[in-house]
């Protein structure tokens, strides 16, 4: 029963072998042995470089692992002086050898820097590629249309390629040869790891995913590909709006499925599905049972090798910041069935954690180079094998519904046991917010490659807030294996709660009261709770007659670029320092004004807290 099931189903030749290409690596099947986690840092700020940032992940044909990322002398991204930094493990990870250099930064003037890597392997070859930008003057947001190799104002593509295991590396600016338009202004590779293609006509084919910026300067995700093993490099079409950095894995029918960071702050993920080899792409969709604060991400087949077709081969690998606005909750997630589903989750950093990359390993580890901290702690090594993630293949669905507020709504919640054993189930619990309630009985057992709906019935309070919500449903077996599954309820809004980046602001709360009176001098510290109130994230900004609030004044303030649909945060610092006229006066009041702005919407909420007696 579980996922141990589902991946010991296929068998077979591998399928690179009609194109001869090396094979790649297998993770072992998850009842092979026993849970296994472990990690190390690589890279610590501060010790040799102040910062480092941008994981990148690859294993040679050799069977070395590669480990890239950013040193930035300035801790900046580009156009800082970056250089792209490389560690190699030959033992599958236990140990890594000294840091070496891809492409190294020019700290004096003129600057040039490098950052952002992204590794690619060509198993026909055995050749590396390591994709990054190349910096003069301008960065990603700055950088001006034009493809001259030579111009400072442009954000450069450059790839290096080594015919040694990645042991010395030649460089090669390829900006317009990736430029499908001259009227875009910057791209830039997304870092971590592009793949290679291994079934039907584009067999063989190096994927490499690129977000550029286009002349109406909206986002868009492109795939560059070579169907020469790295000696000429095309653009694709670009595709959606809004997309950020990117990344591609081959389905099991040979499909090429997108992932992408939405820079539109959705929350979630977009995906879209190409059937020519990722030179165009169909529609963009958000994946919601993929929570995701704007961030990078990683998606991989865990068995590379297996036939086109089989159940291995629908067996995916997702890590990100599994959060909706925060870059925390670090989770690795399994699906079975080609990304249509995620059940199983674990967290390995429940604290911050930005972006990470993965790759399957030769001892049938997984491997996860990821940035600790949210960002600011280095670049940290894991190994983990699929017993680790103790999940079910069990994929819970439900269709997306509405309850009015005061009112109850019953649904219809599938459990799938998509393995080739019966499921026997321990419990199933929904995860519902504040104040809501639920019923359902749990199915027993599931009988193998079987469905069984589950009647629930969900209510909601009277005071719910307007807006679409996210429900978890998660299932426990007897073993204590989980599965989940992921939809939204919606409870109608009221016609005041109907405006795009509408926000509520509560508080203005006196937290150090005095008893014995106040005095010229004394600090009066407030404490306020902001909530989106809307399905969209927003930017919240704030001012008023209180000191650390306001960023047009305050290095420290209340402000929150991209607060995630109906979250909140709370800010417990704002402060006013008495003066002889609040004396003279005997009392004082915190007003506040919050601005919130999504997309083109601009509202402002004022809010009055509560009088200060002074006497």
């Amino acid at each position: 029963m579980g996922l141990s099931t589902v991946v010991a189903l296929a068998g077979g030749m591998p399928a690179a072998a009609a194109t001869k290409q090396a094979p790649d690596f297998d993770a072992t099947p998850p009842q092979a042995g026993k849970p296994f986690y472990a990690e190390r840092q690589l890279a610590s700020n501060g010790e040799g470089f102040p910062n480092y940032r941008i994981p990148a992940l690859a294993v040679t044909n050799r069977g070395d692992i590669l480990a890239a990322y950013d040193g930035r002398p300035t801790a900046i991204d580009a156009p800082g002086p970056n250089s792209i930094l490389q560690r190699r493990s030959t033992d599958d990870g236990a140990t890594w050898g000294e840091q070496t250099v891809v492409h190294g930064g020019k700290r004096e003037a003129p600057i040039e820097g490098y950052s952002d890597p992204s590794y690619l392997v060509d198993r026909s070859t055995g050749d590396i590629f390591n994709f990054h930008v190349k910096s003069f003057d301008q960065g990603f947001g700055g950088s001006r249309p034009g493809v001259d190799p030579e111009d400072r104002n442009v954000l450069q593509a450059e790839v290096s390629v080594s015919h040694d295991d990645g042991r010395t590396w030649q460089h090669r600016v390829i900006t317009p040869d990736v430029t499908d338009d001259l009227g875009w202004r910057s791209r830039f590779a997304a870092s971590g790891q592009g793949i290679q293609l291994k079934y039907g006509k584009y067999a063989g084919r190096l994927l490499q995913q690129y977000t550029i910026i286009n002349g109406d300067g909206v986002f868009q995700a492109v795939s560059v590909y070579s169907d020469d093993h790295g000696k000429t490099w095309k653009a694709g079409a670009a595709v959606g709006a809004g997309m950020d950095e990117n990344k591609t894995v081959e389905l099991s029918d040979g499909h090429v499925m997108l992932n992408s960071r939405d820079s539109g702050r959705s929350g979630y993920r977009k995906v879209a599905i190409s059937d020519d080899g990722g030179v165009t792409y169909g529609k963009v969709t958000v994946d919601r049972e993929l929570p995701d604060p704007a961030n990078n991400a990683s998606i991989v087949r865990a068995f590379p090798n297996a036939p086109k077709g089989s159940d291995r081969a629908k067996v995916l690998l997702f890590s990100n910041a599994g959060s909706t606005g925060q870059r925390a909750n670090g989770t690795v997630r399994m699906s079975f069935d080609d990304g249509e589903t995620w059940p199983v989750a674990r967290v390995f950093q429940p604290d911050g954690m930005a972006y990470s990359t993965l790759a399957t390993l030769p001892d049938g580890n997984v491997g996860l180079l990821y940035e600790p901290d949210g960002g600011n702690g280095g670049i940290r090594f894991a190994r983990f094998n699929l017993a680790w993630l103790q999940g079910v293949a069990a994929p819970l669905t439900a269709g997306n519904l509405t309850v009015e507020r005061g009112g109850t709504a019953a649904f219809e919640l599938t459990v799938t046991n998509q393995s080739g054993s019966a499921l026997h189930v321990k419990d199933l619990t929904l995860g519902v917010p504040a104040g809501w309630s639920y019923e359902l009985t749990p199915p027993d057992r599931i009988l193998p490659v079987s469905s069984r709906a589950v009647t629930v019935r969900l209510t909601v309070p009277e005071d719910a807030t307007g807006g679409i919500y996210p429900v978890t449903a998660t299932l426990t077996d007897t073993k204590g294996r989980t599965s989940r599954g992921s939809f939204t309820a919606e409870v109608p809004k009221t016609a005041d709660e109907n405006t795009p980046g509408r926000i509520r602001v509560t508080g203005g709360t006196l937290t150090n009261p005095r008893d014995d009176g106040y005095r010229a001098g004394d600090r009066l510290v407030f404490t306020y709770t902001v909530t989106n109130l809307s399905d969209a994230a927003t930017t919240v900004v704030p001012s008023g007659n209180l000191e650390d609030l306001d960023p047009a004044a305050d290095a420290r303030n209340c402000r929150w670029r991209g607060l995630a649909a109906h979250a909140s945060y709370t800010c417990a610092f704002p402060y006013h320092v008495v003066s002889q006229e609040d004396l003279d006066a005997g009392h004082f009041t915190p007003v506040t004004a919050w601005t919130s702005t999504s997309d083109d919407t601009v509202t402002v909420v004022g809010h009055t807290g509560e009088r200060v007696e002074l006497s």
